[in-house]
């Protein structure tokens, strides 16, 4: 891989592709007024899109794939299950909150499932792999902190709809620090899988229950942000004692 002189841009630029073609699929199932199942199905399509441009970035870098984290995670590092713990117990408050609310047609469910399949892939591929492995090439530490914010700063965009700006603060809280920790799994495990898996499951269970997402939103994104913001910490210390943060990380 050639190496560029300055990797923010690119890393700016694969990032803003990503959310090109997710957002353009939505336009498309809104604009069509197609119904919840073929509207799932149509963005499915342009996350589809974009995840392949982005595997093709990456045939065409010249890494092997597992220098992006498509690999295990790393048993020597801190690979095992119980860090990903705190990040599905995140994903029980608004269970606890709203309890399970599925009512939609199975077909919905399946199509639902398909698509955040796909953005989790996505999404990790991006964010977590190219961005990362652009800004690493400066140093771990500006992966780190430079993927979390582009990540933050594009779902910011996202969020903008019209909704109380206390809550799009809040949501953007949350992406900001969803992607830190996220990073820093990758960092420490030098996988992507838990990552995407996370993604999936929180994307799945988000969509399933924002028909019962109302005035108590706030009170269930304040909750996950703090604990999100409880285990960035734990994590970035961990990483410090592994004096990791100065050095580009290794994936192969």
């Amino acid at each position: 891989m050639k190496i560029l002189k300055n990797p923010y841009w690119p890393a700016i630029g694969v990032a803003v592709l990503c959310t090109f073609f997710t957002a353009l699929g939505s336009a498309i199932a809104e604009m069509t007024e197609a119904e919840e199942a073929a509207a799932y199905l149509i963005m499915a399509g342009g996350v589809a899109v974009s995840a392949l441009l982005g595997l093709l970035i990456m045939k065409r870098s010249g890494n092997v794939m597992k220098q992006y984290g498509f690999r295990l995670p790393d048993r020597n590092g801190i690979g095992h299950v119980w860090m990903y713990v705190p990040l599905f117990l995140l994903e029980l408050v608004p269970v606890l909150i709203y309890g399970f609310h599925f009512n939609k047609q199975p077909v919905v469910y399946m199509v639902l499932l398909l698509f955040t399949l796909l953005v989790g892939l996505n999404e990790e591929l991006y964010f977590r792999g190219l961005v990362v492995g652009y800004l690493n090439r400066v140093s771990t530490r500006t992966a780190i902190i430079g993927s979390s914010v582009i990540f933050g700063a594009l779902h910011a965009v996202t969020a903008l709809n019209g909704k109380n700006l206390g809550l799009v603060l809040l949501q953007v809280g949350f992406a900001f620090l969803a992607g830190l920790v996220l990073v820093q799994i990758v960092v420490l495990t030098k996988s992507l899988w838990p990552g995407i898996l996370w993604h999936i499951v929180h994307n799945f269970l988000s969509f399933s229950t924002e028909d019962v997402f109302d005035e108590k939103a706030i009170l269930v994104v304040s909750v996950q942000v703090i604990l999100l913001l409880v285990y960035a910490i734990g994590m970035g210390i961990s990483l410090s004692k592994r004096q990791a943060l100065e050095r580009p990380v290794t994936m192969g």
